[in-house]
């Protein structure tokens, strides 16, 4: 079995992607103050509870427990074996589904430097091919191979609970483009720890990813969390949840490229989605966009939709957008035709079901009604592809095609198991980020994190806005009804 090629059909990130602003600072605010006692404690675990180890003075180690008795999460799932831990004193903590997904994240955490600790819960029938220890570890593996940045850090051998256990590790050069930043390409060593346990038929998958951090340092603040983490006793958690939110993504197909007159530069949106997914109910919608829709653009009159990227790049795009749909894009992924090819290979491909037989000498595009698993070359063909009728669902030509990019987009979710899609990241970003522009950060992506492992494409509706072709001056363009439309986009936010 070619392990490399499975891991390697992860979709992160589109939404993938994985992977992840508006949520944390929707969320409430988990963290526990307390005083500096300048006592140096370690921590242990007796019959399930997480205790200090009493040093000295009785008050200062009454104090201690307290914080700690507060810091306890336990799990409540009636699936698996419930397990408990120490959240780290100044982290907050977001849960999903009783405990199956647990995202843990350094309050302190900056755009530059962040710490999450992310522990992901899955029945081992769902990890596809990967059973055994070997092949867990070596699909963690294999995603080194194509950073040519990563290291590997030093393998341990550590003892969580009653199992012994192998921590693995690398770091690696990471660049993102910061919201914050101007745009600016940042630079920076990345840390990214790794463990798992076993517990019926059940895996415990626990991962720190750690940005502009001392791998030294990130390695003890791992193993300090991994020494109270248990699977003994019925404690009760007091640990305070944050509360999880919503994300809109805008996902975009730029029709330029470095084989095409002008290159890679702002070119026409021909694809233009509005992701929405919800973080508590890892559910979502995609909305297609006309890319022919005539709206307003700010600061330049009325026009096609699709010409606000070629007038002003992302940040028109962006504003152009929020004042159609009413809502707050937290974050954009813009790819052109260079970049769309090589990451659907990357990704392995796509199965995706042609609800028509398809044969266009424009966009290359010949596939029969059917199911068919789309190397990056056809997927792309497919995605351009506008002289067709339409399988019934859709009206023919472009708002055909545009439907048929969402689907696209929305299979990838599928080529992956839950396992192979988190442990891959973030390392994944950086391949990313090689054929993508877009403003997701580290920040971003461990908001990101429990949806990515959890959300399937079944659980995504992908809808468009009711319009039709109509002619504005001597432009051919595409109406749409404004009522129902912002009906939709309402609906959306209070999803």
């Amino acid at each position: 079995m070619d392990l490399k090629k499975v891991f390697k059909q992860i979709f992160i990130c589109f939404i993938s992607m994985v992977l992840f602003s508006a949520v944390l600072s929707g969320c409430s605010d988990a963290k526990i103050e307390k005083e500096d006692t300048g006592v140096q404690t370690e921590t242990s675990i007796i019959d399930g509870e997480p205790v200090a180890v009493k040093e000295s003075d009785d008050a200062l180690t009454d104090e201690i427990n307290q914080v700690q008795i507060e810091n306890t999460y336990v799990s409540k799932s009636k699936d698996f074996t419930s397990y408990s831990f120490l959240c780290p004193d100044g982290w907050e903590l977001f849960e999903t589904d009783s405990g199956s997904r647990v995202v843990l994240k350094n309050i302190d955490s900056s755009l530059n430097k962040t710490e999450s600790i992310f522990i992901f819960v899955d029945n081992l029938q769902n990890n596809g091919e990967i059973r055994t220890d070997t092949e867990i570890l070596s699909a963690y593996a294999g995603m080194l191979e194509d950073e040519p940045t990563a290291e590997w850090l030093e393998e341990e051998v550590i003892k969580i609970d009653d199992d012994i256990v192998k921590l693995s590790g690398y770091k690696y050069e990471s660049k993102l483009f910061g919201k914050d930043s101007g745009n600016e390409n940042l630079k920076f060593v990345c840390v990214d720890y790794f463990t798992f346990l076993r517990n019926a038929d059940y895996l415990y998958s626990i991962k720190y990813i750690g940005s502009n951090v001392d791998a030294t340092e990130a390695g003890k603040t791992f193993k300090d969390f991994l020494s109270t983490f248990s699977f003994k006793g019925e404690a009760e958690g007091f640990k305070e949840k944050g509360k999880n939110s919503s994300v809109n993504i805008l996902i975009l197909g730029d029709d330029s490229g470095l084989g095409r007159p002008g290159g890679r530069v702002n070119g026409r949106t021909d694809i233009i989605i509005i992701l929405h997914l919800n973080l508590d109910t890892c559910k979502g919608t995609a909305v297609t966009i006309p890319r022919d829709t005539w709206v307003n653009i700010p600061g330049r009159g009325e026009g096609k939709i699709t010409e606000a990227h070629a007038a002003g790049g992302n940040e028109l795009t962006v504003q152009t957008i929020e004042e159609f749909s009413g809502l707050d894009i937290d974050n954009y992924i813009i790819t052109d035709f260079d970049g769309f090819i090589p990451l659907i290979d990357f990704l392995g491909g796509v199965t995706i079901e042609v609800g028509e037989n398809l044969s266009d000498d424009f966009s290359g595009c010949y596939l029969a009604k059917g199911v068919h698993h789309l190397n990056g070359e056809q997927a792309l063909a497919l995605c351009r592809n506008r002289h067709r009728q339409g399988d019934g669902t859709t009206q023919p030509g472009a708002f055909a095609r545009e439907r048929e990019a969402a689907k696209v987009i929305v299979a990838l979710l599928e080529q992956k198991s839950t396992f192979e899609r988190i442990v891959s990241l973030p390392l994944f970003i950086n391949y990313l980020l090689r054929y993508t522009w877009t403003d997701l950060n580290f920040i971003d992506i461990f908001r990101l994190l429990p949806v990515l492992g959890k959300i399937n494409s079944s659980d995504i509706d992908i809808t468009t806005i009711p319009s039709w072709p109509q002619t504005f001056g001597n432009a051919s363009a595409v109406a749409y009804d404004k009522e129902s439309t912002a009906e939709l986009f309402e609906e959306i936010k209070n999803q």
